[in-house]
This record gives C-alpha cells, sequence and structure tokens, in this order.
C-alpha cells in the first residue's frame, strides 16, 4: 500500500500526515460525533424543548419589535443604543453615566460613546451635578426631545399591535412577572 502525504497547517510551520493516518483521525472524530448510544445524530428524536424555554421566547418577541422599530430610527438617523439612552433620559430625568448603563443594560464605554454620539448631534448635555461636583449628569435636549416625540408613537404602535390580542389585566401580570423574574435574576449569585 502507498502512502501520500498532504500538507497540513499547523502551528508556526507546515507539517506532512500520512493520508492512512488522517483517514483513521477523521473516522475517530465521526464516531465520536455519532449520537447516544452509538446512533447518528439525524436518529435522535428531537423534544422540542425550546417550546417551554421562555429567555428563547422572550429574545424573539424583542428581536421582533425591535426590527420592527428600527426602521423608524434609520429614517431618523438614530441607532438602537441611542434611542434606549434617549428613552430612559426621557423616563427618568437627568442620570449619570453610571445611572444610564444600569437602566439600559449597555456596557459602560458603550454607554459613554453613545452618550457622546447623542452629545454631538445635540440631543443630550453634559453638566456637573450639583449634589456632587465629581459627577457629571446627563440630560436630553429640546432637540432630543422633538427626535424622542417623532420616534415614540411608532414604539407605542409596535407594541399595541403584538399586544393587540391581550387584554390590560393580562399586561398587567406579564409586565409585574417580568419584573419579577428581572428581580431574581439580578440579585443571582
Amino acid at each position: 500500500m502507498q502512502t501520500t502525504f498532504r500538507k497540513k497547517p499547523a502551528t508556526g510551520a507546515a507539517r506532512t500526515q500520512p493520508a492512512t493516518k488522517r483517514a483513521a483521525k477523521q473516522a475517530r472524530a465521526t464516531k465520536g460525533r455519532a449520537g447516544l448510544a452509538g446512533k447518528p445524530v439525524a436518529a435522535i428524536q428531537a423534544d422540542r424543548w425550546l417550546d417551554t424555554f421562555l429567555p428563547y421566547h422572550m429574545y424573539r418577541v424583542t428581536n421582533k419589535l425591535n426590527a420592527r422599530l428600527l426602521k423608524r430610527l434609520k429614517a431618523m438617523r438614530i441607532n438602537t443604543s441611542q434611542w434606549r439612552v434617549l428613552s430612559v433620559l426621557r423616563a427618568y430625568g437627568p442620570m449619570s453615566i453610571t445611572q444610564i448603563v444600569e437602566a439600559t443594560l449597555l456596557e459602560q464605554p458603550t454607554a459613554s460613546r453613545v452618550v457622546a454620539q447623542l452629545e454631538r448631534i445635540g440631543h443630550v448635555q453634559r453638566r456637573l451635578s450639583a449634589l456632587d461636583s465629581r459627577v457629571t449628569e446627563i440630560s436630553i435636549t429640546a432637540a432630543g426631545l422633538e427626535a424622542f416625540d417623532e420616534i415614540v408613537p411608532s414604539a407605542l404602535r409596535h407594541q399595541s399591535l403584538a399586544f393587540q390580542d391581550v387584554s390590560p389585566k393580562e399586561m398587567a401580570l406579564l409586565a409585574e412577572i417580568l419584573r419579577k423574574v428581572e428581580h431574581n435574576i439580578s440579585h443571582e449569585d
């Protein structure tokens, strides 16, 4: 039997390996990928576990709602991170960068960059806190409010469409459940 060699990239330099060794290695890897009790993966019965995995459903709903809103945001030349910052500033008033991070769940460097972008286009302003001169507060400007007011009807319309067959009582219950879930995972070890 003749052994052929094929170049295989390795760390640093090219290395050769006999074709028979390569075939044996591939056979071992394929055997390792076989399903439970040696069955091929395709023969394993699907269990539909995602049907009851709520984080999966929440992720899908959030992504679908965001995709609809994204069209409106693009028309306004505002990205989703900027929208999140404008939204929390509109909802809660002036905030420090730390408070923005907590409210939006953006990473601190991302939140700082987004605030700088919004400041450049005149949607937010920074000023020293009246309570603590070491803290800079970010607040929404009149131009930021104008942009927010142009977008929020679309956001509310998307929410209304998403919940059209949900009663106010069910919506209140869902909101309460989500608050509990967020509380539980916020205090996880």
